[in-house]
């Protein structure tokens, strides 16, 4: 800080807070100027400043990048590019780290070059050399303010992924701290209710990742007002050139077939990275806090299993068929054969916790080996995937109607049935009545769907269907292994048609742009993916435009990318390197769960496959169904 500043902020504590005032008052008021709003629990005072611009961040971040490294100041390019603007600007420089929470400065000047040379000098005095070697930069300016005060129960109005915090104290020397939104968020700052969690402020800042910064008490109940700052966030992206964020994501994400593998890639090493040497996996990972968990879901880490075979078809890099056959090894122990009363089915069934077997577990099972042998060429687990069909044929009743459990103690009070579980068989019988048409595989296959189209989804409208990704990822092996293709593809595209209805096409924040539910979710958007996926290629099949399931598979990846955790993203977690690649639940849920990854991950090799065979098609360029 200068020292006319330092000066300014040794004055009498009576003064303090009134400077401060000013200080923020002047923050931009030359670009817009101040204007007093109503707001339910006191005045708001709101402030606007210049945007700055990627040319201009560019700059800043090569300036902070050669500063850091002492560089020459003949080196250093020119900021023309940034707007001069009257009043102080302020800014936050953050250096990533690979095993902790990334260090932060903040800095106040005349100009940006002043702000940025304050935050930049601190940054240098706390790093190592190590540190500014391989960290990358992240800048955020401020650009506006509103300050209020917090209510009687503590809370802000503030959107902890959206808005930064300032909180003023005398006792700093920028008269308080500016917290970044996913600081905020990554931290856990702020709960449901928006209430300041100063127990875990503290904690945060003991970590030294804003030097030697405390706050004490409760910001929230002192009576001081606090600053809800907008900001310009910009990353370090490859070669320096500045990468804007939203959300601390990339709102522009590369969908061409090399950038969608690499996302699969960066799945798959989360997914190594989270397995255990006897071939189980990190159920879920809590971002947040660095902890893993979880009751163990057997379908999921079958599914698990699947993903790494699709991802080693992809790249033929080994180490991802080697944990998934570790992951269907571990899984082989969760085998049995039937109650004594069955004996003669002579069936095996992945038994789950509670000494039941679930319909689905045997067909995620049968799904991998299925992968497995496809990739390979060895048909090693073939008697085990042909005793698990016939589990799923057991669990089948005359009129295609699948039982979604099978149980060795007592049964559930209630039936469950599963709305998944029957695609999921489905999908496995026919996938292996490919390699072993001699049996009874098809027809069942064939029964089951049947069973769903003419009796579960019957009547209803296209807006009711079930988004049944499995099914229809089914349907289109059925098409084209059966005599009624017809009939399959007219219910898929029903299917596809309800998930495009539901598709949002518009949305408030630019980054919810292609997804569901609200907030929406990562893996809800990448199981639709997978439907789309499979929609897309029937349709090829059929003669039929595929371009709006290309169009809305495009929107969905790009969400599905700013849900999987980047450097960028991963700036103030505490372990960015054990949560990188991995797939979270939402842009403000920090879980990753395996299926999370599973989803996430086949819907992009899904979509990559589509556009190196060319997608999106002509019409009329496929092949036909043999029979109408």
């Amino acid at each position: 800080m200068t020292s006319s500043r330092a000066l300014m902020w040794r004055g009498a504590s009576s003064r303090r807070i009134s400077l401060l005032v000013s200080l923020l008052l002047s923050l931009g008021a030359a670009c817009g100027g101040a204007s007093q709003e109503g707001a339910a629990g006191g005045a708001q005072s709101r402030v606007q400043v210049t945007p700055v611009g990627a040319e201009c961040a560019s700059a800043l971040l090569r300036n902070a990048r050669l500063e850091l490294e002492a560089a020459s100041e003949t080196d250093r390019p020119a900021l023309a590019a940034c707007t001069p603007v009257a009043g102080e600007r302020w800014l936050a420089l953050s250096l990533g780290r690979p095993a902790s929470s990334a260090l932060v400065a903040q800095g106040r000047g005349e100009d940006l070059a002043a702000a940025l040379a304050e935050a930049t000098a601190d940054l240098r005095s706390r790093s190592t050399a190590e540190e500014r070697r391989s960290g990358r930069l992240k800048l955020d300016v401020v650009t506006g303010r509103v300050d209020a005060p917090f209510d009687s129960e503590g809370r802000a109005r503030i959107d902890r992924t959206l808005h930064g915090l300032f909180l003023p104290d005398d006792k700093l020397p920028d008269g308080g701290l500016l917290l970044l939104p996913e600081e905020l968020s990554t931290r856990r700052l702020f709960n449901s209710k928006q209430d300041l969690q100063s127990g875990r402020l503290r904690d945060y800042l003991a970590e030294g990742v804003r030097g030697a910064v405390r706050i004490a008490g409760n910001p929230g109940k002192s009576g001081a007002p606090y600053g809800r700052l907008e900001l310009a966030s910009y990353f370090e992206g490859e070669g320096g050139a500045a990468v804007e964020l939203y959300r601390g994501n990339r709102l522009e994400q590369d969908l061409s077939p090399e950038g969608l593998l690499a996302a699969a890639v960066l799945g798959g090493d989360y997914l190594l990275r989270h397995q255990h040497p006897d071939g189980s996996f990190d159920y879920t990972y809590q971002v947040k806090t660095d902890e893993v968990g979880g009751s163990y879901n057997l379908l999921r880490h079958a599914g698990a299993c699947y993903s790494l075979f699709e991802l080693y078809e992809a790249t033929r890099d080994k180490r991802y068929l080697e944990a998934g056959s570790r992951g269907l090894e571990w899984l082989r122990q969760h085998f049995r054969g039937p109650k004594p009363e069955d004996e003669a089915q002579g069936f095996l069934a992945v038994v789950s916790p509670g000494e039941e077997a679930k319909l689905g577990g045997a067909a995620l099972a049968v799904l991998a080996m299925l992968r497995y042998q496809q990739v390979t060429g060895d048909d090693r687990w073939l008697p085990d995937m042909k005793r698990l069909a016939r589990f799923m044929v057991f669990q089948q009743d005359e009129d295609g109607k699948f039982a979604s459990k099978y149980f060795y103690g007592k049964p559930d009070p209630k039936p469950f049935d599963s709305i998944y579980y029957p695609g999921e068989a489905i999908l496995a019988l026919a996938r292996l009545s490919r390699i072993d048409p001699e049996g009874p595989w098809l027809e069942a296959s064939m029964d089951g769907a049947g069973w769903l189209i003419g009796v579960r989804d019957l009547g209803k409208t296209v807006d009711r269907l079930p988004h049944d990704h499995w099914l229809l990822i089914g349907l289109d092996e059925l098409y084209q292994l059966s005599d009624q293709g017809r009939t399959f593809y007219i219910h898929g595209r029903r299917i596809a048609d309800s998930i495009l209805r539901a598709q949002r096409r518009r949305a408030q924040f630019p980054d919810w742009v292609g997804t569901f539910y609200t907030p929406p979710r990562s893996t809800p958007t990448a199981t639709r993916a997978e439907a789309l996926v499979a929609m897309a290629k029937m349709a090829h099949r059929a003669g039929d435009d595929t371009r709006r399931y290309i169009d809305a598979l495009r929107l969905m990846a790009a969400f599905e990318r700013r849900t999987q955790l980047y450097d960028e993203s991963l700036l103030y977690a505490p372990r960015p390197d054990l949560a990188r690649g991995g797939f979270r639940r939402g842009l403000d849920h920090w879980e990753v769960r395996i299926d999370y990854v599973q989803h996430n991950l086949s819907a992009l090799l899904g979509l990559r496959q589509l556009l190196l065979d060319g997608a999106p098609w002509p019409v009329d360029s496929g092949p036909k169904p043999a029979t109408p």
